[in-house]
């Protein structure tokens, strides 16, 4: 709730649509959900967007449900949608305790809590006003991890069992509903239980619960058109199904061999996953699975995503470096470890579980940083768990130090170098705690103008309430996607294309405009759009008394914008973009022109003239040495 100093206000752009969704739904039901009746056509201009198919439902509803509880206490729905992902995330910590409590006592379980309140990859996502698919999916995850793993534990009764798989059930829908990577989930269960049965841990009532947990998830969310029939049809499904003949055959077979007395014990295993690999495949080959979105299919095979510049614009979607660990994880990237060996060691059930989520995140989140976040609850685990069995020898030392002379047993560890120890790892734990905090320590999105400046900044709220004033009703304002959100929903306008990013082919064509010269660019805009207004945001910073491109705004996104149109429009290329190779578009393109005028150069528009320029533009006029943050519309001359 840091964010709190600079104002409460909705975080990044995805969030408003989900609170624009959330107030359509408290406005008018839920009934157009399962029929995709409403088209909203305040988006994706001149075509509209069926919402109930392209957007996870389970978060709107989410926040419906929690104002209908509490509206009587003077709560807007817009309230709800600021506070919720605080609110989750620490809910997502309690429920993380529980599992922690599971794998390791009390201590791991508090001690997983702490590390994940207090970890950076994941408070990013989860701050006042993140209003996304993530503050509900990461609880939905621990939450269906935690319940599974009580349902398969050996020692639970088969009816504690089958209460537990009901649960991870409803969880697991919860997810499915929520957001798309409930593929992930829909992978590493399958995973687990032919791990499990690799190793012979298997027993009958993995096969049941797992058929429970999996059944009850796919059949709640069939209803809601996403994911709808996407949760069976896709290859994304394809490891459920996978799972489900290997465990059947499995036991079939089991049950066989004791008949018939075959004594290599695993035939039934080899039997089971030669089929299950064919039938797979059929499936496969056969086109009764669909293909796997393609920002999902990057995530697997990340060599993919170079072939769709759409995927690689977006910077969550670019890989992970060692330095995006440290900075999501700190010094808990060392801890971890430990708590892979010490799970690895045991070799329970839940340890088994725990170092496959472990790894295959660990896989996902280097492929995209986003994923970080799926990363950031078995990693905080893994490390909470590792310390704990570090510090258990220690502290009983201690213990055994202070009983009296004729009961004292000889410590393996010296007590009070145990205790140095300790006292040096929280020393070096304590960075990654100030880090995360300072990270935190930063106004929403729309409050900085979309940049790492740590002060508020008016330029897009006078925009988008010039935008609600000025633009006619139903005439879209042209501009790249990043923005079509704030233009929509904060503006009450109309936009041609968001974060959503449905139609590439739109969003090619509003980079020809942009990168167009002006009379073709006004021209294009009409043909595509019908509408004069275009929109840039420039951000430039002061150097000697002249302004220059910062990088923050379209004057760094202008690549992205060439080689997605250069997909659909060849003519438009960076080469041909920027001839003069000085970073920036040509001055004879619209998007050269408006950066020049940003940067306080006289610029001569013939087709349309300037019809907004934001606060901050004044920093360029007076020459004052602040960092400004335009926003600039355009309006063609008919």
């Amino acid at each position: 709730i840091l964010p709190l100093k600079w104002g409460a206000y909705l975080s990044e752009f995805d969030p408003y649509w989900h609170w624009y969704v959330a107030q359509h739904v408290a406005n008018n039901g839920v009934s157009w959900i399962f029929t995709d009746s409403w088209i909203d056509t305040r988006t994706w201009f001149p075509y509209g967007r069926h919402v109930a198919s392209t957007t996870p439902m389970g978060l709107p509803l989410t926040a419906v449900a929690f104002y209908q509880l509490i509206k009587g206490f003077n709560v807007s729905l817009l309230d709800v949608a600021i506070w919720l992902p605080p609110f989750m995330a620490a809910v997502t910590c309690i429920a993380l305790y529980f599992w922690g409590r599971d794998v390791g006592g009390s201590e791991t379980g508090i001690l997983a809590a702490l590390f994940l309140a207090l970890n950076s990859a994941y408070i990013g996502r989860t701050t006042l006003g993140f209003f996304k698919h993530e503050c509900v999916g990461i609880f939905a995850i621990v939450l269906a991890s935690f319940l599974f793993l009580r349902a398969v534990k050996p020692e639970n009764s088969f009816k504690k069992g089958l209460i537990y798989s009901i649960m991870a059930g409803l969880a697991l829908a919860y997810l499915n509903i929520s957001w798309g990577a409930f593929y992930y989930m829909f992978g590493l269960i399958p995973l687990f239980v032919f791990v499990a049965l690799i190793i012979q841990r298997y027993t009958s009532k993995i096969l049941i619960f797992y058929l429970v947990t999996m059944g009850i998830s796919i059949l709640l969310a069939l209803p809601f058109p996403r994911p709808g029939l996407g949760v069976l049809s896709t290859m994304g499904a394809i490891p459920t199904l996978a799972g489900f003949i290997v465990l059947a055959m499995y036991e079939a077979l089991n049950r066989l061999r004791f008949k018939i007395k075959i004594k290599f014990k695993f035939m039934p295993i080899i039997l089971c996953i030669i089929v299950a690999a064919i039938v797979s495949a059929g499936i496969y080959l056969s086109g009764l699975a669909g293909p796997i979105a393609g920002k999902f299919l990057a995530v697997v095979n990340p060599v993919v995503r170079s072939a769709s510049p759409i995927i690689e614009s977006v910077a969550e979607h670019r890989m992970s470096t060692w330095s995006s660990f440290y900075h999501g994880f700190g010094n808990l990237i060392f801890l971890a470890p430990v708590g892979f060996y010490f799970a690895f060691k045991r070799g329970k059930l839940e340890d088994i579980y725990l170092i496959l989520f472990g790894l295959t995140s660990l896989y996902f989140a280097s492929s995209y940083i986003r994923l970080n976040l799926i990363l950031s609850p078995v990693l905080c685990l893994l490390a909470a768990y590792g310390l704990t069995q570090i510090a258990k020898p220690v502290m009983k030392a201690v213990k055994a130090s202070w009983l009296p002379v004729k009961k004292k047993v000889v410590p393996s560890i010296n007590p009070i170098a145990g205790l140095a120890f300790l006292f040096i790892l929280i020393l070096v734990l304590t960075p990654t705690f100030m880090q995360a905090l300072e990270n935190a320590y930063s106004p929403v999105t729309i409050a900085s103008a979309s940049t790492p400046l740590r002060e508020y900044r008016e330029d897009w709220f006078d925009a988008l309430e010039w935008i609600n004033e000025n633009v006619p009703e139903g005439v879209p304002v042209v501009c790249w996607w990043d923005y079509g959100y704030w233009v929509a929903i904060a503006g009450n306008s109309t936009s041609v294309a968001d974060n959503a990013t449905i139609n590439t082919t739109q969003i090619a064509h509003i980079g020809q405009v942009l990168l167009s010269n002006e009379t073709i660019a006004f021209n294009l805009s009409k043909k595509y759009f019908k509408s004069d207004y275009i929109l840039a945001f420039v951000t430039t910073f002061p150097v000697y008394g002249q302004h220059r491109p910062w990088g923050y705004g379209d004057e760094g996104k202008w690549v992205w914008m060439a080689r997605i149109a250069h997909g659909y429009h060849p003519e438009i290329s960076e080469e041909t973009v920027d001839r003069d190779k000085n970073g920036l578009p040509d001055e004879n393109t619209l998007l050269g022109k408006i950066i020049l005028y940003a940067c306080g150069f006289p610029v001569n528009f013939e087709a349309g003239k300037i019809v907004y320029v934001s606060p901050s533009h004044e920093y360029v006029v007076k020459g004052e040495q602040k960092i400004a943050t335009q926003i600039i519309i355009v309006k063609g001359i008919s």
